[in-house]
């Protein structure tokens, strides 16, 4: 860094002979790169190639001039605590809210289900296995009312999304954990009624929507970027991930909530059935250092909040038995943005049971949704990017008891009462196993998830494996259609008879 400095530096700073001769041999291009990698590393919000709306640092060809927000930097000065406690009233009877070993639930077959039994509160820390046996008879009614067990059965095993494949094999109709994937199998059930824009940055206008989706009902975006929805159907329901809404105009008269990320993998949290034990105060285990999360896992460690060696420091792939064994036996898990603000790691400290530690928003159109989505839940915000060392004095001070929060909007049922309710009013009544017919599209007109049964050869499709997709590598199918097992093996291919 330093010879790159001497080099590209002016010359009134100093510059040995044999610096100067080897700047005046290289070449232009070799210079501007030199310049180019010697920056410093920009913010979060500045290295975001995602554009973002409202945003008043954006070019003017992106940003809206006339109704923009600055991000609040207020509180750096307003004197208020740098980590702030919410929902961390202890439960009233301290339970043990273990399930392993319990008989099966039997459902009553005469039995009818009001939608609203998908609302039921669930106890923040109930580990995921018992909270399907807490929702087990109301999803299987509603499943059975929709067809939607019968379909995922015929259905085959991936959808497309927005020109990518995803494996949506292992997803299951009477799964409660939250997994992404969970809403593109549904979008691929109902479709053409649910529209699944995957990472875009702001809603189309209806123009720009592929005509067979133009009806939707429900709109659920899906991915890290930031998305503004004021182009949705006004009388679309509205679900995102990474939701904007701005602070200064009505809420969408539809209904816009912001989703969880979700688990990046949902098979090793779904037979979990042990209660957290809480035995460690605050675990760092498996944080993927994405973005300027180095900077602030660094200041964790710095401090003591996060030990320097043993697997807790371990920042890459973790096995993932003991990464669920780890999260379990924590009471707080920090958890600060990633690639999306709001990340794979918050919702699987919340599965788990432990506390998360989140950091707050910044931009006022951010605030909102992501307050609202924690409203119920019992977690611990840092003020701002810079007050994560901050948890080094508040450490002692974080009470060891078990909250007694709600995690409902964590988990799947919670939000499926608002599209099944949806999906009702706009008379659907139905799910179809159908694939629909090959059809050639524009570029840059929105398409949503539909089944994705191409057919033979199956070693022929390049697969996008969702949560286990590695950069830079495409994984192939060995014969697994219709749900058969089968092998995973590597090769490079396009997809076989795939018209879009």
């Amino acid at each position: 860094m330093y010879e790159q400095q001497i080099i590209i530096a002016p010359s009134r700073q100093g510059r040995s002979c044999e610096a100067a001769q080897i700047a005046k041999s290289m070449p232009t291009w070799l210079l501007l790169l030199l310049g180019v990698a010697s920056r410093q590393e920009q913010p979060y919000h500045k290295g975001n190639d995602r554009p973002a709306p409202w945003r008043c640092d954006e070019p003017r060809s992106r940003a809206n001039v006339n109704l923009c927000f600055p991000f609040d930097d207020s509180l750096r000065d307003d004197g208020s605590e740098d980590v702030r406690l919410y929902n961390m009233a202890p439960e009233s009877i301290p339970t043990n809210r273990t399930c392993c070993g319990l008989p099966p639930v039997q459902c009553p077959a005469d039995k009818e289900y009001p939608l609203k039994c998908l609302l039921e509160k669930i106890p923040f820390s109930k580990p995921p296995a018992c909270v399907k046996r807490q929702f087990q008879c109301c999803l299987a009614f509603w499943n059975a009312k929709f067809g939607l067990e019968d379909t995922y059965r015929k259905a085959p095993p991936h959808v497309r999304c927005k020109g990518r494949l995803w494996d949506v094999f292992d997803i299951r109709a009477d799964d409660v954990i939250f997994d992404q994937r969970s809403l593109m199998k549904l979008a691929a059930a109902f479709y053409p009624k649910i529209l699944v824009p995957y990472e875009d940055e702001m809603m189309a206008p209806a123009d720009r929507v592929h005509p067979v989706w133009r009806e939707y009902v429900v709109l659920a975006k899906l991915g890290f970027g930031w998305i503004n929805v004021e182009s949705a159907k006004p009388d679309a329901l509205i679900l995102a991930q990474n939701l904007l809404r701005n602070p200064q105009r009505p809420t969408h008269p539809g209904g816009a909530y912001s989703l969880p990320r979700g688990v990046k993998d949902l098979r090793p949290w779904r037979d979990h059935c042990l209660d957290n034990v809480n035995s460690v105060h605050v675990r760092c285990v498996g944080m993927k250092l994405h973005r300027d999360r180095v900077k602030k896992f660094r200041a964790l460690m710095r401090h003591g909040i996060c030990p320097a060696t043993g697997n807790d420091a371990h920042t890459g792939k973790v096995d993932h038995g003991y990464y669920v064994q780890a999260m379990s036996d924590a009471t707080y898990v920090p958890s600060p943005p990633g690639v999306g603000f709001v990340n794979y790691r918050d919702t699987e400290a919340i599965v788990a049971g432990a506390v998360p530690i989140l950091e707050r928003p910044m931009w006022p159109p951010q605030r909102g949704p992501v307050v609202e989505l924690h409203d119920e839940l019992p977690h611990v915000l840092v003020k701002n990017d810079t007050a994560w060392a901050s948890l080094r004095n508040d450490l002692d001070h974080l009470p060891s008891h078990r909250p007694a929060g709600d995690a409902r909007k964590h988990y799947l049922p919670y939000w499926l009462y608002f599209i099944l309710k949806r999906l009702r009013a706009a008379n659907v009544t139905e799910a179809t196993c159908t694939e629909p017919s090959a059809e050639k599209v524009e570029a840059k007109v929105h398409t949503s998830c539909r089944w994705a049964a191409i057919g033979a050869p199956w070693d022929n499709l390049a697969v996008n494996m969702g949560p286990f997709q590695n950069v830079g590598r495409r994984r192939i199918a060995k014969p697994r259609a219709w749900g058969g097992e089968g092998a995973w093996r590597r090769k490079v291919g396009r997809p076989s008879g795939a018209a879009y």
